[in-house]
């Protein structure tokens, strides 16, 4: 997905929002050179837009100031104003903007951003938005469309009915993305919920987290990268082709599976995925800060039948003290759902920022 940048003369982000015209400094020859180098790659071609949006400094604003939403004076956010979605003239322009550069290029994909809070509530403003996206999704019923919105802003069922994907947070800290998902796992499944394997200096924490627990919080959902795969040290990317290959083997059934939301201690967070019919799970236990006892309490998991048969196993070992094990962690085990569900399965002791990844099926 090529990101912020491309059109305009958007250098930086105090410019040239609604200017949407490929800069011809930075693609000469319009996308095809990309899109041709990344379909050689067997890869597809998504774009960014911030629709809603205007700068000051831009092109639009200097021909049509009164578009925008709200007063003169409000505060501004990130450098930028409202368009007014309510008003037919912007939404027509918009379409022209956007359906032009859809139907030129061979796009796939559209990032759909939303970067800040409107200066007040408007009904009008989110109907027009509807319509907005109701024309182009008929007009180019081949483009895949994601909301992403302030930090999961946008995230609704009237979105969801329009969009396949929604983006939690730019935050790819992987210890506030397990705390975002898990939270959000009350209403959204793992298939519409994009998640990214960020860069080793995650640039809303400055931590630098494993890359193990790093690729297991993407992989809980629709995983995707968002970095300089240069950057990687062979252990690395050993890790995280090893958790792809397992995500991709295994998202037909995730996708389209359950999350059960367990319960852990304060400092530890777990979650549950199962398979539509019951037949396999995939349980994730994050140690996050330090454990208050030495031995976790049991982990107990829920949805189970409880007459059933299951064998569970352990995909990845949490880092933790030589001589920290359990049963589960030197081969594996089989219990009945209900043995799992009243009384649950030991964890090894872990250090903080690790993770536990345990299979498991119905026998």
């Amino acid at each position: 997905m090529l990101d912020d940048g491309w059109f305009g003369r958007r250098d930086d982000d105090t410019s040239s929002l609604g200017d949407w015209a490929i800069d011809p400094r930075k693609h000469p020859q319009g996308f095809q050179p990309l899109i041709d180098t990344l379909r050689a790659l067997n890869m597809r071609f998504g774009l960014w837009f911030e629709p809603e949006m205007i700068n000051e400094n831009s092109d639009l604003h200097r021909a049509h100031p009164d578009w925008v939403l709200g007063p003169a004076d409000q505060i501004r956010g990130r450098n930028q104003l409202h368009l007014d979605m309510a008003r037919q003239d912007v939404r027509d322009h918009l379409f022209a903007r956007i359906s032009g550069i859809l139907g030129a290029w061979d796009i796939d994909y559209v990032k759909w951003d939303h970067n800040r809070l409107t200066p007040f509530p408007d009904a009008g403003q989110t109907r027009g938005v509807y319509a907005l996206l109701d024309r182009l999704r008929a007009t180019h019923p081949q483009v895949e469309f994601e909301s992403c919105a302030s930090g999961g802003g946008r995230i609704d069922a009237g979105i969801l009915t329009r969009c396949g994907r929604v983006w939690l947070s730019d935050s790819n800290d992987a210890i506030e993305r397990l705390r975002i998902q898990h939270h959000a796992a009350m209403l959204l499944p793992a298939c519409v919920t994009g998640s990214h394997v960020g860069p080793r200096d995650c640039h809303t924490s400055g931590r630098v987290l494993p890359m193990a627990l790093r690729a297991w919080t993407a992989a809980q959902r629709h995983m995707g990268f968002e970095m300089d795969p240069r950057e990687l040290t062979e252990p690395e990317a050993e890790t995280l082709t090893r958790v792809t290959a397992w995500w991709k083997a295994n998202r037909d059934w995730t996708m389209a599976g359950d999350i059960w939301r367990l319960d852990r201690p304060a400092g530890a967070l777990a979650e549950m995925q199962m398979a539509a019919d019951g037949s396999r799970l995939v349980v994730f236990a994050a140690q996050i800060d330090a454990p208050v006892a030495l031995q976790p309490p049991l982990l107990r998991l829920t949805g189970l039948d409880p007459h059933a048969t299951y064998r569970l196993s352990m995909l990845e070992h949490p880092v933790g003290h030589h001589s920290s094990s359990v049963t589960l962690s030197r081969g594996a085990v089989t219990l009945s759902g209900a043995a799992l569900m009243a009384q649950g399965v030991a964890l090894p002791p872990a250090f903080p920022q690790t993770i536990a990844v345990i299979e498991g099926t119905r026998l």
